[in-house]
């Protein structure tokens, strides 16, 4: 997209600052991270110009308008977790990883030893739960979309633990109960383990009072910069 740029600062000191609506929409995707608990989110835009292959791997988390902007749109994350996985990378010499890079084919996406490896513990069961959650809590039906979110955060706990996650995470805990909700660190770990999307929206409907108001449209305001 376009930016303007211009000078800001004083005699002593002058920055470069950018201004348009694709930086302010950049900027609401980078600082929503946090709030989602992901490591990337994509907007609508963006998915749109990437491959199929590429946006059959994204999952559509959430329907928003961002501050500055009245059009909502679908924001997406590339679920892949890094902690705990033997990248195949780091086995290739650097010539060999130039070459692979320099063969670059939208199947990549399917093929990939480390994205597939980072990738291990999403399932379909996992994006079936979470698609009929997403359905419900965008269609009004908060309490149904509360269950069913609840219970795609618990699959994916569990993905996490049956595919050796858990094992890197605990450390020198490893004899850890790790559904004990009276221990901080039981607890610390459920929240690295588990979804991070599933969560905010069953943050911000149970902050709501758990139902839909009668205004609801399908969509929110993205409100954190």
């Amino acid at each position: 997209g376009w930016a303007v740029e211009g000078a800001v600062g004083s005699e002593y000191k002058i920055d470069a600052t950018y201004l348009s609506p694709h930086v302010n929409m950049a900027s609401r995707m980078m600082s929503a991270c946090k709030q989602y608990g992901v490591s990337i989110l994509l907007s609508q835009a963006v998915e749109e110009l990437l491959s199929d292959p590429a946006r059959s791997k994204l999952r559509h988390i959430d329907t928003v308008t961002v501050k500055g902007s009245s059009v909502k749109q679908r924001i997406f994350t590339y679920d892949a977790r890094h902690k705990g996985v033997d990248f195949f990378l780091f086995e290739r010499p650097p010539d060999q990883a130039d070459l692979d890079s320099d063969r670059y084919s939208p199947s990549i996406w399917n093929t990939d030893q480390d994205l597939k490896a980072m990738r291990q513990h999403v399932t379909e069961e996992f994006q079936d739960a979470f698609k009929e959650g997403r359905r419900k809590y965008l269609a009004g039906h908060w309490k149904e979309a509360i269950e069913c979110l609840s219970k795609a955060d618990e699959m994916m706990i569990t993905n996490v633990i049956e595919e050796g996650y858990l094992e890197y995470n605990m450390g020198s805990s490893r004899s850890l109960n790790i559904d004990d909700d009276d221990n901080e660190d039981a607890i610390r770990l459920r929240q690295e383990m588990g979804d991070g999307p599933c969560r905010c929206l069953i943050s911000y409907m149970e902050r709501e009072g758990g139902f839909a108001p009668k205004s609801w449209k399908g969509f929110r305001p993205l409100t954190s910069k």
